[in-house]
């Protein structure tokens, strides 16, 4: 007699327990609302997802161009509806980092120096190195009037004495250390066995007359590449001091209390550098801009979880990357998102009419108005459209996923040029571009759409509403998938109804508890008709949703009727 239980065959008698937490799984949301631009920038690392949770980040980061005017516009695009929690940005830039080769003495390369931003302005970094005051060196490094300084850059590793009879030796590799008595060798110790001080220290005492000991508390420290070369240094009686001042060196510039460059120790390298006065780093450049690296960013994307994407330009070949790479992200990819594009300024509303019209996408809108702003000088200057494109993600982003941008006002100081409500704005909306207004009550959006214009379906033209389809379909998508794998059976098909059923439920709930991108009422629910099929190994999960869909439009029926009364004397 035997029982199989939770993956086991049991024979001999026994009291056995399983815990099911399949009913504990979280059931809130996992998709987020985060906004990403892409566009030149004086610094930060290229074609890399780079996140700032806030404007100085960006600032001390991207330092100038319009990927930080962008990304400054994005985290406080409106009033009403507050900014993003988050910005992801990718710097298209093919910038290089400066560098500078540390030598010692006798001209052989020991550090080679790099510094931690990319761009021309990295060549503005200088490094000094001195005499330790005491010790070893002292470093600094030096970008405009900002420095970091180290003295007595030194480490005592370990000391070792010889007691025996002869003379005896110690010579240091940064892969050997050899023990000599007479000139004969006694030890040859490879440090890829003994690789930490203390490793050595130790192999280092079993050898006939020599004692090591460590010292100040550097026993993990790296013995392999991490020495100082010695060539048979006499030892005796008296402890000698075996350093790894080279190697305290790189430590501390690549400490976090050293900035601007970074540090690698040259194979074979040894020695301390020897001493120079302020040198500058060289090499760094901006580089080209091509529509290679405007692809390359795009394709860094593929791997980051966002939901809007800006391209900080206003060419059209950028333009329709921009949009492929939406397309292909939210079929193929499965990771829906929108992008937002603009124009130069100048363009005429029948030019922004024809680019929305070459675009004519569900997933990507297109503004073509520059607006005023001041700049970091207090200037007030006129701003690109796609600057704008940022600021309208920026406020998407920042608001509940089925928000429209519709009658929102947005922070900014006046538009470069004033629309006709709705003589120029009519033709705008029909031709799928994305208009703002100058209004009594502010800068508003007229109306928040796509560039759609093959029908007048809610989901391909209003943006909040693909936008709220979108976080159905992901989060359904995303709460079934732990399904995949699991057997085939009715359970299965029960689970699979329960977790779409309790995903839908919060999508539905209302705001300010929830998201409410579907909506309905007791007549005519958010959701309804859930359910679940499975033929061979395919899991079918069908159901129906009324994502949520902005109010655009307000007729007003008055209804007049002349008075009729009789009068009478008094």
């Amino acid at each position: 007699m035997a029982v199989f239980f939770n993956g086991r065959l049991w024979v001999s008698p026994a009291t056995m327990s399983v815990v099911d937490d399949t009913a504990m799984a979280n059931k809130n949301l996992s998709v987020g609302n985060v906004v990403a631009l892409i566009g030149r920038a004086g610094g930060g690392e290229p074609n890399k997802a780079l996140r700032f949770g806030n404007p100085s980040q960006a600032i001390k980061t991207l330092r100038n161009g319009d990927l930080l005017t962008a990304v400054l516009k994005a985290f406080d695009p409106s009033s009403q509806t507050g900014g993003p929690a988050e910005v992801v940005v990718v710097r298209v830039n093919p910038a290089l980092q400066s560098s500078l080769v540390l030598k010692d003495g006798s001209a052989n390369n020991v550090i080679t120096l790099k510094s931690t931003d990319y761009g021309i302005h990295a060549n503005q970094i200088k490094v000094k190195v001195e005499a330790g005051s005491v010790s070893g060196k002292k470093v600094t490094t030096a970008y405009g009037l900002a420095y970091y300084t180290k003295d007595n850059v030194a480490r005592n590793a370990f000391s070792i004495a010889y007691g025996g009879a002869g003379a005896a030796t110690i010579s240091v590799t940064n892969s050997t250390v050899t023990l000599k008595v007479d000139a004969a060798a006694v030890a040859t110790i490879a440090l890829a066995d003994y690789p930490t001080v203390q490793q050595l220290v130790d192999r280092i005492n079993v050898v006939s007359g020599f004692t090591a000991d460590v010292l100040d508390g550097n026993g993990n420290q790296e013995a392999l590449n991490g020495l100082d070369s010695l060539t048979d240094q006499g030892i005796s009686a008296t402890p000698y001091t075996v350093t790894a001042n080279l190697q305290a060196v790189v430590d501390w510039i690549n400490s976090t209390s050293e900035g601007f460059v970074t540090a690698t120790r040259e194979a074979n390298a040894g020695v301390v550098p020897a001493n120079i006065g302020y040198t500058y780093l060289t090499g760094g450049s901006d580089g080209v801009v091509t529509n290679t690296e405007w692809q390359n960013a795009f394709t860094t994307l593929q791997t980051v979880d966002v939901q809007w994407v800006v391209p900080i330009s206003g060419d059209s070949s950028i333009h329709a990357m921009a949009d492929t790479h939406v397309a292909f992200m939210s079929n193929v990819g499965r990771m829906e998102r929108r992008a937002i594009v603009g124009t130069v300024s100048g363009t005429t509303d029948a030019a922004a009419i024809d680019a929305a019209k070459a675009i004519n996408s569900d997933r990507t809108s297109l503004v073509h108005l520059g607006f005023y702003d001041y700049d970091a000088a207090g200037k007030l200057v006129l701003v690109e459209p796609y600057i704008l494109a940022a600021l309208l993600a920026g406020a998407f982003s920042g608001v509940n996923p089925g928000t429209a941008l519709t009658n929102k006002t947005i922070k900014i100081r006046g538009l470069e040029r004033d629309l006709r409500n709705p003589t120029d704005t009519d033709q705008l909306i029909n031709g799928g571009v994305l208009c703002v207004e100058n209004t009594n009550s502010g800068f508003k959006v007229v109306k928040s759409i796509s560039t759609w214009l093959v029908n007048d379906n809610y989901n391909r033209v209003e943006v909040s509403t693909g936008v709220a389809a979108d976080f159905v379909a992901r989060n359904v998508r995303q709460a079934l998938d732990v399904l995949r794998g699991e057997r085939g059976n009715p359970i299965t098909l029960s689970r699979a109804i329960s977790i779409a059923e309790s995903t839908l439920r919060e999508l539905a709930r209302p705001e300010p508890q929830g998201v409410g991108v579907i909506v309905g009422d007791a007549a005519n629910p958010a959701y309804k008709n859930i359910v679940a099929s499975l033929e061979g190994d395919v899991l079918r999960v069908e159901f129906q949703v009324s994502p949520v869909i902005p109010v655009n439009y307000i007729p007003v029926t008055i209804f007049a009727v002349p008075y009729s009364g009789t009068a009478t004397a008094a």
